[in-house]
């Protein structure tokens, strides 16, 4: 057995030969080489510090052996070139929307946490957003957008985020004013947008409830005046239960959408503005980061959270199953944060709402012990895809449609930067930084 200097030894040699980029340790051999335990070494590959590959046997991993010694150099205070260099090197824009601390995030200076707890409505947060100073029965008066005719395209299997994708480009193909719209009419176009967003997930069971609901019909029969929440949970199958379960119900989807709506700068809100700063129509800005978030990193990570509680249901315990999934993988799905030191406050308070919803819930209850487990064994806190998945169970809709939700939600916050790009002026043009071959 090699003890961790003639490892340090071993790495010196080997990272000197041709190749050595390409060298990798097995599990055991990488605790020794940084001395820490196996549980922290899987911690270390979860939030993406080193790399890791399937072992020849398929029971194990193995770790790029130049991180490793990146890894060690940095604890013991040896800055490397990959250390020293920050992770994202974008253009720092200026923004008065959303503002990201430690215990959560402000909307133009209020807690969002505090403001969905407070039982603010989606709509009235949506106006802070857009800092319009109008009144939340704006959105009681509204109409749909007339949407084009999508049913022979659209099936119960139809993906919900394609689905939205095709609603938005046929909306701007049917609006012959959408490049010539002035701040006034920005406001009410894209609040009729969201709307018909909320609308159009009902193609899919083929129903009208939810047409019928934006208009008034209020067929549900809660009373709410979470107009946006309401049809949400109708047009994605969630509203079978009625009086005080459906109100409730209707107020966790709320709960949800405020605390969703934007969450800064990141790559979807980035493309937003790149859009508008090109002087694009706000479909096309919502498109452009619709189409970010479509990607498998963004969209599909609370689905591969809800798929592995599903799988852990076949072992006898979270902790069983842990062990057994990281001799597989190194990420964990729902886990990991690099905006949140002491984690995610959005997923502490999504999955204690959902507890309070549905304590008995069989995956939820399985969903808290994977978390609990995951801060024992890895020292790993939840992030907002546990969140999703947690309320997601916990308002028994189909598997998937906590993205649908946080995709509705966040359009509102990418609907913001687009409005926000626009009035500063400016086209956005990252710069890149050359590494390709020198003539």
């Amino acid at each position: 057995m090699f003890g961790p200097k003639s490892i340090y030894r071993l790495a010196a040699i080997i990272l000197s030969m041709s190749g050595a980029d390409e060298k990798f340790l097995v599990g055991a051999q990488a605790a020794e080489f940084l001395g820490v335990k196996p549980a922290t070494l899987y911690a270390y590959a979860s939030r993406g510090q080193i790399e890791s590959i399937p072992g020849a046997s398929g029971r194990e991993r193995c770790y790029r052996l130049s991180d490793l010694i990146r890894l060690r150099q940095s604890a013991r205070g040896v800055k490397t070139q990959k250390d020293s260099e920050p992770v994202w090197t974008g253009p720092a824009i200026k923004s008065a929307i959303t503002e990201l601390r430690e215990d959560g995030h402000r909307y133009r200076g209020q807690n969002a946490l505090e403001l969905a707890q407070s039982g603010v409505s989606f709509e009235a947060a949506v106006e802070l957003l857009w800092e319009t100073g109008a009144d939340e029965q704006v959105w009681q008066e509204l109409e749909p957008l007339r949407m084009p005719e999508l049913s022979s395209l659209v099936t119960p299997d139809t993906d919900c985020l394609e689905l939205l994708k095709l609603l938005v480009v046929s909306l701007e193909m049917t609006d012959p004013v959408s490049r010539k719209l002035n701040r006034e009419d920005i406001y009410d176009t894209a609040r009729r947008l969201i709307l018909t967003m909320c609308v159009s997930l009902s193609l899919r069971s083929g129903g009208i409830e939810a047409l019928a609901l934006s208009r008034g019909g209020n067929s549900n029969g809660s009373g709410s005046p979470r107009l946006l929440a309401n049809i949400l949970l109708m047009a994605l199958g969630g509203a079978s239960s009625n009086g005080s379960e459906l109100e409730a119900h209707v107020n966790a989807v709320n709960f949800l959408l405020v605390l969703c709506a934007d969450h800064e700068l990141n790559a979807a809100a980035l493309a937003s503005r790149i859009a508008a700063s090109c002087d694009a129509s706000i479909y096309s800005c919502l498109l452009s980061a619709l189409g970010s978030f479509s990607g498998s990193l963004s969209s599909s990570a609370s689905r591969r959270t809800e798929d592995i509680v599903s799988a852990s249901l076949g072992f006898r315990s979270a902790r069983a199953w842990l062990k057994e999934y990281l001799r597989q993988n190194d990420t964990i799905p729902g886990f990991g944060s690099e905006l949140y030191s002491e984690g995610d406050p959005r997923a502490r308070a999504m999955l204690e709402h959902a507890l309070k919803l549905k304590p008995g819930n069989e995956k939820l209850g399985r969903l808290v012990e994977i978390v609990d487990c995951a801060k024992e064994e890895l020292s790993l806190l939840p992030n907002l895809d546990v969140g999703l998945a947690a309320l997601n169970y916990a308002l028994e809709l189909p598997p998937g449609s906590g993205s649908t939700l946080f995709a509705v939600s966040r359009a509102a916050g990418w609907i913001a930067h687009a409005i926000e790009q626009k009035l500063y002026g400016g086209v956005i043009r990252p710069r890149a930084r050359y590494i390709g071959k020198t003539g």
